[in-house]
């Protein structure tokens, strides 16, 4: 009797959109609804550049995931590029526990962040939002890949949504910016580029989110054609976004306020409206 061996793989069911919005979703929400204070309470009013540092070296990563996702398109990601490259399970078994670790680290902070927005309209002990969400965001998951990109992308566009409001909200004008310019991007007032590289650094965690598309390569249509363009494409939406965010976070708040504040967004819009301040809240807890 004949054997009849076929290659089991994931079923690949995901077009180019479908994984671009996965990638913008996975980097938006911890990195500005969260972050932007906190990197300017290292670099100051130089949090632009900070994350604009951040933002190219995560592309120099990001390009080398663009190229390896659609040579080896395979459910695994840093794994099975760690393993082809150094033919060695013991260290891609060590890559995989670190990416492991990451998502622990990144699923504290997003929660974190969601427990602030959320404290706008009711408090809640901590540890009890935490697990609900948790528990919930497993069963998205378990759901299934196709029906989870599509609710992380309704959700990612409700994210770009909430930014876009805060920039039109805030309603920074061109003068305003230019004089303001060398102090963001140059230099300001007690400069120190080891402080700058500190936001950066913190910056940096905000980029983490491309590298999880790599893990889905094997389920895309096309991922020669899909996984470079979601790969890059997410890393650019997401850097313009974070730099324009901290813009208009620097020109908009006091930089004491801005780094004390766990609920950026909320802070700069309420200056324009305390109902501006729920709008942006309700956004960031939907979205989280």
């Amino acid at each position: 009797m004949n054997e009849v061996n076929e290659e089991v793989g994931l079923k690949k069911q995901l077009g180019t959109v479908q994984i671009l919005l996965y990638g913008v979703g996975t980097m938006l929400g911890a990195g500005i609804y969260v972050l932007v204070g906190k990197v300017a309470g290292y670099s100051g009013t130089l949090a632009p550049l900070s994350f604009l540092l951040a933002g190219v070296l995560a592309g120099l990563t990001a390009y080398s995931y663009s190229l390896l996702a659609p040579r080896f398109p395979k459910s695994g990601g840093e794994i099975i590029y760690v393993n082809k490259a150094f033919n060695s399970k013991r260290l891609a078994s060590l890559v995989g526990w670190g990416v492991i670790f990451t998502g622990f680290i990144s699923s504290a902070a997003i929660l974190k962040g969601f427990v602030g927005y959320l404290n706008v309209f009711i408090e809640f002990p901590d540890a009890v939002v935490i697990i609900v969400s948790m528990t919930l965001l497993c069963l998205l998951a378990i759901w299934g890949i196709g029906e989870s990109l599509n609710v992380i992308g309704l959700i990612t566009l409700i994210e770009v949504g909430g930014l876009l409001f805060v920039i039109f909200v805030a309603g920074i004008d061109l003068e305003k910016f230019t004089s303001q310019f060398s102090q963001m991007f140059l230099a300001a007032p007690g400069y120190d580029i080891f402080a700058v590289f500190q936001g950066a650094f913190l910056a940096f965690y905000a980029f983490v989110g491309f590298e999880d598309l790599a893990n889905v390569a094997e389920e895309a249509k096309n991922p020669q054609k899909s996984m470079p363009v979601a790969i890059m494409g997410s890393l650019f939406i997401a850097l313009f976004l974070y730099v324009a965010v901290a813009v208009v976070a620097v020109i908009a708040l006091p930089l004491n306020e801005l780094i004390a504040t766990d609920a950026p967004m909320a802070e700069i819009v309420a200056n324009k409206g305390q109902h501006y301040a729920y709008i942006i809240s309700l956004i960031n807890v939907s979205s989280t």
